[in-house]
């Protein structure tokens, strides 16, 4: 492991499908990401009580829970962490009520990897 990979920001994927897992996780390395991923509520969980994350991608539509539920208890261990939901299953009131119970950004599924870019550096910026 060089020195880059120390200051790799960290983020946890969580989706049930392994092909969007995949690709997603190519993505994100593409721009420079460490990523873990993730296919349900309980890996996430005991992956987040083991390892610090700057940022958490998660499916709505988990197959032993929601991402909302779970977005609440990742909170209670990584406070800190913005999370980002995505999700093809999405209207705009089911993402204002996502987002006022717990999350910082919706994406739709498909999403560009122009959109998810842009989305994850300004929740990572310090302005934010």
């Amino acid at each position: 492991m060089d020195e880059d990979d120390n200051n790799k920001l960290q983020i946890l994927h969580v989706d049930d499908d392994p092909d969007i897992r995949l690709l997603m996780a190519g993505s994100l390395s593409d721009f420079g990401y460490t990523v873990v991923t993730a296919g349900t509520v309980a890996e996430a969980l005991q992956l987040a009580k083991e390892i610090s994350f700057n940022l958490f991608i998660l499916d709505v539509r988990l197959p032993d829970g929601t991402g909302i539920e779970l977005c609440q208890q990742l909170r209670k261990l990584q406070p800190r962490a913005p999370v980002v939901y995505y999700s093809a299953y999405a209207d705009d009131t089911s993402q204002k009520k996502a987002l006022s119970i717990c999350g910082d950004a919706y994406l739709r599924k498909p999403i560009s990897a122009t959109e998810l870019e842009q989305t994850i550096a300004a929740l990572l910026s310090p302005e934010h």
